[in-house]
């Protein structure tokens, strides 16, 4: 489809229909305003650039918060503000009045949130945090030909487990490597010792929960990589499998951001030997794969946020549910996804991946209007959500 584009006085593009691929990446915002400029056409320019200096500002106050914006205000402004028509693709201008000594007008903006967010994490904005984020690989070892385990928080006869601990080196190396090219900062909690400072209540065989809490506080690392190294004999009996499984905790909210499993199988050889060289071999690209996919939850603002359960009581037509989630997606920006998971006659219940608190998420859901209606709190807890239609 092609797109009918009117310049409006040398100044924005509006269209009469965007593609219907295009419609669930723009949010639809209105401003109006005044000017004192002498001439009409100075004074559209004059609203207009009011218009995306205000929504701009707004919008982007809601992606990367007040403090973040107002301590990056001049590279805001520099930056992004002073591009916007490469995120503001359509706008559209009422008739301009005038009352008085003053022109008046309301401006109707389209903005392309993906393409903003693509330019505040172009100049390192977007993220949540502004130090570099902290890796814990809480990793375990286990060692079913010679019949060893080994776990760094847990007290270990060093000479008896040799063989894991050095493995367990190459290892945290890797993920180093892996992770500062991303600028993360893992640590190599073997090599510095920080076994021999955890407390004896929490030297338990998983890092879960409120140990999980514990080790994430006490480390100060808002991410921990929990995982199992296996090796088993393999299936020829003369060689030997390396089973890696890891997976990327956000600790706050106990949510998986990124996870591998791999499996590799060693040549033929002695075992220390051969598991070593094949380690050696592919343990760069595991932890490469794994420091991908947080680098990619990372800048799709993924960390940080929490996890709502949002059920809609009572009859549901499909229509209405997809226009739901198009003004969801469309107009609070803090909702980064959102997702169905239980459909039935009586309700729909969605997954709703948001930056912002229960509370605050449950006034901007009833201050939604779709195709005419409301949704009014039915009930409210820490991480769900119950609303049903107006009447």
């Amino acid at each position: 489809m092609r797109l009918a584009f009117v310049m409006a006085a040398a100044l924005m593009f509006f269209v009469n229909g965007p593609v219907k691929a295009q419609q669930s990446e723009l949010i639809d915002r209105t401003f109006s305003g005044g000017s004192k400029e002498t001439t009409p056409q100075g004074a559209r320019r004059d609203i207009q650039d009011q218009a995306s200096q205000k929504v701009s500002e707004d919008i982007i106050k809601e992606l990367v918060g007040e403090e973040r914006f107002s301590k990056n205000k001049s590279l805001i402004q520099s930056k992004i503000i002073k591009n916007s028509a490469r995120y503001i693709p359509f706008a559209k201008a009422s008739t301009l009045s005038q009352e008085g000594a003053e022109y008046k007008m309301s401006v109707s903006l389209k903005v392309s949130l993906r393409d903003l967010k693509q330019m505040l994490q172009d100049n390192t904005l977007l993220n949540e945090n502004d130090a570099i984020p902290v890796v814990l690989p809480v990793i375990s070892w286990i060692d079913r030909v010679q019949g060893k385990s080994y776990r760094w928080w847990l007290p270990t006869d060093k000479a008896q487990q040799a063989f894991l601990i050095k493995e367990a080196r190459v290892l945290e190396e890797a993920m180093r490597g892996s992770f500062q090219k991303n600028n993360f900062f893992a640590v190599k909690p073997v090599e510095a010792g920080l076994g021999a400072s955890v407390p004896a209540d929490f030297q338990n065989e998983r890092i879960v929960g409120e140990d999980a809490q514990f080790f994430s506080q006490y480390f100060n690392a808002p991410l921990l990589i929990d995982g199992q190294v296996v090796l088993n004999k393999g299936e020829s009996g003369k060689n030997y499998r390396i089973e890696i499984r890891m997976t990327a905790v956000q600790v706050s909210n106990g949510r998986a951001i990124a996870d591998v499993s791999r499996r590799y199988d060693t040549e033929n050889g002695s075992f220390e030997s051969a598991v070593d060289k094949k380690m050696r071999e592919v343990i760069e690209t595991t932890a490469n794969d794994l420091a991908s996919q947080v680098l990619e939850a990372w800048q799709r603002g993924s960390l940080g946020t929490s996890v709502i359960r949002l059920t809609i009581q009572g009859r549901n037509t499909l229509p209405m549910m997809e226009g739901l989630k198009e003004k969801i997606r469309s107009q609070i920006t803090q909702v980064k996804s959102i997702r169905e998971r239980l459909v039935s006659s009586e309700a729909v219940s969605f997954e709703v991946d948001t930056a912002v608190s229960t509370a605050e998420l449950l006034g901007k859901l009833e201050a939604l209007d779709v195709e005419g209606k409301k949704l009014s709190k039915v009930s409210e807890k820490q991480d769900e959500i119950v609303l049903k239609w107006a009447q």
